[in-house]
């Protein structure tokens, strides 16, 4: 009896493990996919942030990004936050200039990112930044 009690413990701790193995990861795909949305809104001025979208659900009739601003400034002021397992929140503050005025200007980033696991990605569920 205290064999099966002992295999099941170690079945349970297997199990336990797995899944904290599981979490890590998808916090840290999270943490890399956050790094390269901000260098992509900084370094593209948000002309490619259309990328972090899930392409099946995508808006397909705007281009967020303009040709006529540079970024100067991504803080991030709330997050990453996860609710749940597969969704997470963050709020960045964009300050951008127009280019031919140079007045600064700036814009909050409400995030929403959701976990695709059978392709193992986080996808941006929420509004592409507006820089107007």
């Amino acid at each position: 009896m205290s064999h099966k009690l002992l295999l099941i413990m170690s079945l349970i701790s297997l199990l336990t493990a797995c899944q904290t193995l599981g979490e890590r990861k998808r916090a840290q795909t999270l943490q890399d996919t956050l790094r390269s949305y901000e260098a992509t809104v900084r370094w593209s001025s948000g002309q490619h942030v259309s990328k972090f979208q899930d392409p099946e659900h995508a808006a397909t009739d705007r281009t967020p990004g303009r040709a006529n601003i540079r970024v100067t400034g991504y803080e991030v002021i709330q997050g990453p936050t996860m609710l749940g397992d597969k969704r997470a929140v963050q709020t960045a503050v964009i300050q951008f200039v127009f280019q031919e005025s140079q007045v600064v200007k700036e814009i909050a980033d409400q995030q929403e990112w959701l976990y695709d696991e059978t392709q193992e990605k986080w996808y941006l569920n929420s509004q592409l930044p507006e820089f107007k």
